[in-house]
């Protein structure tokens, strides 16, 4: 009933063309996200003679079909019964979204990779640097998801996943992070994905009803070898808001996503968890 998926585009390059075919209408059975290249490191920098690139990166957005108008009526109407003002189109239980991933060691040596995913929600999106305000004291906060050092033996090949319910917590520790004022340390280093609500720095309670989930993905890929990275999403669409055309829409017909990042720094006193 599915036909696979592709698309891509690296931070530090154009955004690519894409190809992508066709998607089940069974929220239960899954479609794939492809990437159109693998991210690739440990090839000579240019720019650097005798130095290698240790670090390739992906970004991309979920193909979100545009709102109707009578969704968009019972979206203000629930957001005002939940008394919230940011009601999120795709929301937290929309889709169910895992990430798996395959890591080949080109090399004839022993090595380490990293894997990091970042990314945003429809409203903000999460960017680690952007919470240090001294870099000689102030340590870089961790990733959404990811950043273990995972050993990769020569000409290997090793493979994982990034399972729903940890891209579900990715989700959950954005909101705190971003609408919650919550210190990215305390969100991301514990678990908080039966979490029922945020408490915003106004004191307004946002019910985990009114949570979004990503809809832009930031992958990162380091290694100290000559390594690819190789991955696709796995997503059912549980509200059917994906496009059935994916990118392949008209024009038009895609939701434009612009998430912001939180207030500009200095930011309010960062609050932690109970």
């Amino acid at each position: 009933m599915t036909t696979p998926v592709t698309m891509t585009s690296h931070l530090q390059r154009a955004l690519w063309p894409v190809w992508l075919m066709g998607i089940s209408a069974c929220t239960n059975v899954p479609s794939y996200v492809e990437p159109r290249e693998a991210l690739e490191v440990g090839l000579p920098d240019p720019a650097a003679p005798g130095e290698t690139i240790d670090i390739d990166t992906t970004q991309f957005f979920l193909p979100i079909r545009q709102e109707t108008m009578a969704e968009l009526m019972d979206r203000t109407a629930r957001a005002t019964e939940l008394g919230v003002q940011d009601l999120p189109f795709v929301g937290l239980d929309d889709l169910d979204i895992s990430i798996e991933w395959t890591i080949k060691n080109l090399s004839d040596t022993d090595g380490t990779a990293r894997i990091q995913i970042n990314g945003a929600n429809e409203l903000f999106v999460y960017v680690p640097e952007f919470y240090v305000v001294d870099p000689e004291e102030d340590e870089v906060p961790p990733p959404l998801l990811g950043t273990i050092p995972t050993p990769v033996r020569a000409g290997d090949t090793i493979s994982g996943v990034f399972r729903e319910d940890q891209l579900r917590e990715a989700a959950v520790d954005l909101e705190l992070v971003t609408r919650g004022l919550v210190n990215p340390f305390a969100a991301i280093l514990a678990y908080h994905a039966d979490l029922d609500e945020v408490t915003d720095p106004d004191g307004v309670t946002v019910p985990r009803a009114a949570f979004g989930h990503l809809v832009q993905y930031d992958i990162i890929f380091t290694a100290n070898q000559h390594m690819v990275l190789e991955y696709d999403l796995r997503i059912r669409d549980q509200a059917e808001i994906l496009h059935e055309r994916l990118l392949d829409a008209p024009d038009g017909e895609l939701t434009v996503f612009a998430p912001q990042t939180p207030p500009p720094l200095p930011l309010p006193p960062m609050m932690g968890l109970p």
